[in-house]
């Protein structure tokens, strides 16, 4: 067929779209109801006169009810009074507004939506009527909110793992000579009791800075098979220090409770931190209440470990609850808190596969329950001994003065013999010619030059059986995951602490991790 009969057999006129009805009322009709975003018609003073069956679902209102409503029933929690969309949009009536805000809906929930206005002219140019078009922004502000946070927090880890390692380091220096101090004095001496307020601080100093290092992702969580009866038993007196003499504390504890695989440091913290902010809800007194119990499957757990802290004070309604876990997140006033605790809780929670459990109504107090996964009678490692330690030779290997010389004192003071080191090349020297006596190397992480795992691995080669224990500020984790396999001991410390380990290391079995 040549060119010219094909174009004798095309139709003329525009083409016919099939099965789409040509009618203009009901494609716009149709427009409107089957539309993905929220559309509502106004009057110029705000009232709504039609929306479409998005715009009621988005708010939870029937479209009676939005029908007579004014834009400003909806409850826009930043609008300026007597200032609306209207008001913004008549010095330009030709334009349009698209703000991004929170708008409540007929349950009491919010929604973040961006909203569009255009008024819409008659034949004559005059303002008729406008258009409201809102879409629902909620998740596209959630994941801005993600990325704002994830920024905070990298800018927070940079500033925290800056300062950490020489902060930490001071107040590893003040807790060990708090220990040698309070060694040498009677108990119930006043000077022993003006010791004991320097360890307060220093240890509420080590809280804090453990804090930021949690929610900057720089810590390295040591998991050990422990009660956490015992945690809380041996944290209570300082406990009951800090909440002070209008808050009674009390402890229920619960008979064979089961093994739990955490870190003991980052576990009395969390305790630290729920008692605490236990004690700030009830500003005219009241009780604190730590619970223990064994539980039942939780969630895809089947065997778990409960800790309960429970007030007497305001509690919390829903909309605090929902943003409870949140850094930087408190109702505290300024200077008062940091925001930091509960979403430290939440941090050391998860990393050690537990969950968290909130209960809490305004004026009824409020209960938040922490669970842990129970260890298997197989699964359960022998918890360290007490016995005394035996004479043994420590390599003490740290470049900060403060830190070497407090645990050399306190390693001394112990029994020990102690070799100390401020590099790792000085610790190469000292290791060649002690090598047969050395049986433990005891070596500050990050160091400059030789870091700490370099210098294990090292002194390893020489002498397969050297039981390691690393001394840990705080992890770059660009350096690569973490190896847990590692024995290590998070600064800052107590003396007690640092002999417990290095009896536990002692009592160890089995090759080394180098």
């Amino acid at each position: 067929m040549s060119g010219a009969a094909k174009a004798a057999t095309r139709p003329e006129g525009p083409a016919v779209v099939r099965n789409v009805p040509q009618d203009r009322d009901f494609r716009f009709r149709s427009l409107f109801e089957g539309a993905a975003i929220g559309i509502g018609v106004c009057a110029l003073d705000g009232h709504i006169l039609e929306c479409n069956q998005a715009l009621s679902k988005m708010l939870g209102y029937r479209r009676e009810e939005l029908a007579g409503m004014h834009a400003h029933e909806l409850g826009r929690e930043d609008r300026v009074p007597n200032e609306g969309p209207v008001a913004q949009i008549r010095s330009d009536l030709h334009g349009s507004i698209e703000p991004e805000r929170r708008y409540r809906r007929k349950d009491g929930s919010y929604l973040w939506g961006r909203m569009t206005i255009s008024v819409v002219h008659d034949s004559g140019g005059d303002p008729a009527f406008q258009i409201a078009l809102l879409e629902d922004a909620t998740e596209h502000k959630r994941a801005s909110e993600k990325s704002r946070e994830a920024e905070k927090m990298e800018v927070i880890g940079r500033l925290a793992g800056g300062i950490a390692h020489d902060f930490n380091n001071l107040l590893t220096g003040v807790l060990l000579y708090c220990d040698l101090l309070s060694d040498g004095m009677e108990r119930g001496s006043r000077l022993r009791q003006h010791v004991e307020e320097i360890r307060l601080a220093g240890e509420q100093g080590a809280a804090l800075t453990q804090q930021l290092l949690a929610i900057a992702r720089k810590q390295v969580p040591q998991l050990r098979p422990l009660l956490i009866n015992d945690v809380v038993s041996s944290t209570k007196n300082i406990l009951t220090r800090l909440i002070g003499e209008h808050v009674e504390l009390a402890t229920v504890l619960a008979p064979k409770l089961r093994t739990v695989l955490a870190d003991e440091a980052q576990l009395r913290q969390v305790l630290l931190n729920l008692v605490l902010n236990a004690r700030d809800a009830m500003p005219h007194g009241g009780h604190v209440t730590v619970r223990t119990r064994n539980n039942g499957r939780v969630g895809s757990v089947a065997s778990a470990v409960s800790l309960l802290v429970e007030d007497t004070g305001l509690g919390m309604d829903e909309e605090i609850r929902a943003h409870l876990f949140e850094p930087f997140f408190t109702t505290k006033p300024a200077g008062h808190g940091t925001g930091l605790g509960l979403a430290t809780v939440q941090r050391i929670v998860s990393e050690a596969g537990g969950a968290i459990h909130v209960a809490s109504e305004p004026g009824h107090g409020t209960q938040i329950e922490v669970t842990f996964p129970a260890l298997r009678a197989k699964q359960t490692a022998r918890l360290p001994s007490r016995r005394p330690v035996t004479s043994q030779t420590i390599l003490l290997v740290d470049d900060h003065a403060s830190a070497r010389n407090s645990i050399q004192r306190v390693l001394h003071h112990a029994g020990f013999r102690v070799l100390p080191a401020s590099s790792g090349k000085q610790a190469l020297k000292l290791f060649a010619k002690h090598v047969h006596e050395i049986g433990i190397l005891l070596a500050d992480y990050r160091m400059p030059g030789m870091n700490g795992r370099e210098l294990a691995q090292a002194l390893h080669e020489r002498k397969p059986d050297l039981r390691v224990l690393l001394i840990s500020g705080y992890y770059e984790f660009r350096e690569g995951p973490p190896d847990h396999s590692v024995e290590l001991i998070r600064k800052p410390f107590a003396g007690r602490v640092l002999l417990a380990r290095i009896r536990e290391l002692l009592d160890s079995k089995g090759d080394s991790p180098w």
